[in-house]
């Protein structure tokens, strides 16, 4: 087991020559994936599942990223186990992250949109499933009120779950700037919103941050 160890350690530092060790212990590192922002790495009990974390020059938790990383959900079933594998996946999330772009998926879209038209001229809600940072899915929020004019629900009847990061919601009017209304209840306690307006098409929608600023989405297949 030394052996494959040493042999985890010395993958990494090919790839990776910035890497550190902490203590002087080749089964604790931290490399530096972007400028402020430490991967830190214990794998002291392998094979069994590595510790991993991402925090900035202060010590401090840029984010915890175990339950995004399918290599660690698979660590078990996989065979390979490598520390170099859980490195370039968690890279690969990081980069999204520091994207300003947020991606949803076209088919989630084009159901929405087509639930929009069958409830016209009432407001219809969902909220957002996102995965490895592209919004997948959407579910109706338990005791949904909408109206020609509003719609409201309420985040208290929502099953806990942290993958429900965004809101999309329409305006049968096509205005497709969010109201006081909005940003002060479903805006409230997610990080993305959409807004999709009469006609509902796939050129009728826009993207906001929790404080009703536009941003940049991107549909993908």
């Amino acid at each position: 087991m030394i052996k494959e160890i040493e042999l985890q350690y010395q993958n990494i530092i090919e790839h990776f020559p910035n890497t550190v060790t902490i203590e002087n212990e080749i089964t604790h590192i931290k490399i530096e994936l972007i400028k402020g922002i430490i991967l830190e790495i214990d794998y002291s009990k392998y094979p069994k599942k590595p510790k991993v974390k991402l925090i900035n020059q202060t010590g401090k938790v840029y984010k915890k990223l175990s339950n995004d990383i399918t290599s660690l959900k698979n660590w078990k079933i996989d065979k390979t186990k490598s520390i170099l594998k859980v490195i370039n996946e968690i890279i690969f999330i990081l980069k999204d992250l520091q994207s300003n772009i947020v991606k949803i998926k076209r088919e989630l879209l084009i159901g929405f949109l087509a639930l929009c038209r069958a409830h016209h001229p009432k407001e219809f809600l969902g909220i957002l499933k996102m995965d490895k940072n592209v919004f997948t899915e959407f579910i109706l929020p338990p005791g949904a009120i909408t109206s020609k004019h509003s719609g409201v629900f309420f985040p208290s009847r929502l099953p806990t779950n942290r993958y429900y990061q965004g809101t999309i919601h329409s305006h049968p009017s096509g205005n497709l700037h969010p109201s006081l209304q909005d940003l002060n209840s479903i805006f409230k306690g997610n990080r993305f919103h959409f807004i999709v307006g009469f006609p509902y098409n796939l050129y009728n929608i826009k993207c906001y941050d929790k404080n009703g600023t536009e941003l940049q989405f991107k549909v993908i297949s």
